[in-house]
């Protein structure tokens, strides 16, 4: 066997390789790939265009919620994407208006603020002719229902429905001028009973030194301390059919009651109040949240007689001991009309701008008007417990919560 690899061999293994060599080399280069097509730059998906507010129509009465709407209409609109449209119309305006609407069938608002009084003609009769949506089911299904308080429910309930929303409670306070009481020997706050009440009043005299009368009791003739008396003795002007109360041994009771006061009462002067409040004119008036929310409008910048100010508060007196010191002058509530073609985005921006707090909306409420809002975790808050200054440093919040 060869082990080496002679010359011949070489050559010819040299020359078959060469030859391999030349072939690959002269063979046709395999077509490249085709080039990629360049891709065309995707045009970006268009945003869906945004969703135009939605209109909404909101009536209301009371001049002294205007700020606070004012204020929230931006949040309203941008949690709910509406565009409010507010009108504020008196009451007597609104009392005429709205059937008016209800009978064309257009002009109606989508929301409707009303008086106590005003709301409840509406409520006669059964559901299929009551003009509100019943608020049952929206209130269900919100963060609001347990925390309302429930006895506000009940003025705009009927057939076990609700057909109003509370936008306050209004309870009944006294405020007095301590200082002008402690010349007579008299120190209101130990006052418990309607009385009580008298029994004071009896002791001042009649004649302010410059002559003016002095004015024992300031109230309107079947306003803030009637209806006191007549919630604490329970009953009302109507029962709950409707009827008139008027010859209810408990009215008859009441009515004899406040009228022993007529010796000592004046009807409230609307356009004085203020100043003669803060004269000492008037000894002591039984009032709600929104009126103690006029005095305090009207005295907060006073800084001379806020400095020293003779005036306290004390709950509204009982006719025995053990009764409820309680009593209410006023309400207001929202109603969403069946005819608005968004009734239920109505309903929903409603109940938020009356019951939610998640942003201590309702603080504001409360120390911009007096009123206390009927939500009742919202009275947890320090704002309820602020001394004040028209009152000498006493905190009014907890005088009318209790």
């Amino acid at each position: 066997m060869k082990t080496k690899l002679n010359r011949r061999d070489f050559l010819k293994a040299a020359t078959l390789a060469g030859g391999g060599l030349a072939l690959a080399a002269c063979q046709p280069a395999a077509p490249a790939a085709p080039a990629a097509e360049p891709t065309k730059a995707e045009a970006p998906a268009e945003a869906p265009a945004a969703k135009e507010p939605t209109p909404l129509l909101f009536w209301f009465q009371a001049e002294n919620h205007k700020p606070e709407y004012d204020r929230r209409q931006k949040e309203f609109e941008d949690k709910f994407n509406v565009k409010i449209t507010y009108e504020m119309l008196s009451r007597d305006a609104m009392t005429k208006k709205f059937p008016t609407t209800l009978m064309a069938g257009s002009g109606f608002p989508d929301v409707i603020e009303q008086n106590a009084d005003d709301i409840v003609k509406f409520l006669k009769g059964e559901d299929n002719v009551i003009p509100f949506v019943a608020i049952d089911n929206a209130l269900a299904s919100s963060p609001y229902a347990t925390d309302v308080l429930e006895n506000r429910w009940a003025r705009y309930t009927k057939s076990g429905k609700k057909y109003g929303a509370p936008h306050d409670v209004h309870p009944t306070i006294v405020i007095y001028n301590d200082a002008e009481w402690k010349k007579f020997g008299v120190d209101m706050s130990t006052v418990k009973t309607w009385q009580d009440y008298l029994t004071a009043l009896g002791k001042i005299e009649k004649t302010m030194p410059d002559g003016t009368p002095r004015i024992g009791i300031q109230d309107c003739l079947s306003c803030a301390a009637q209806l006191s008396m007549m919630l604490q003795n329970g009953v009302w002007w109507t029962d709950e059919n409707g009827e008139s109360q008027l010859t209810n041994p408990k009215f008859k009771e009441v009515v004899d009651e406040w009228f022993k006061f007529k010796d000592w009462w004046v009807e409230i002067d609307w356009a004085n109040h203020v100043a003669i409040m803060k004269k000492g004119q008037i000894m002591s008036q039984v009032i709600p949240d929104w009126y103690y929310g006029i005095y305090k409008q009207g005295l907060k910048d006073d800084a001379e007689f806020t400095a020293t100010s003779p005036l306290r508060v004390m709950r509204v007196p009982y006719f025995k001991e053990g009764d409820g010191r309680v009593g209410s002058w006023g309400g207001t509530a929202g109603s969403v009309p069946k005819l608005s073609k968004i009734s239920d985005l109505a309903m929903q921006v409603m109940l938020y701008a009356y019951f939610d707090n998640t942003a201590k909306q309702l603080d504001a409420r409360f120390t911009d008007t007096g009123i206390l809002p009927p939500v009742k975790s919202s009275w947890e808050s320090d704002l309820f417990k602020a001394e004040e200054a028209i009152l000498g440093g006493q905190p009014v919040g907890p005088v009318f919560i209790e």
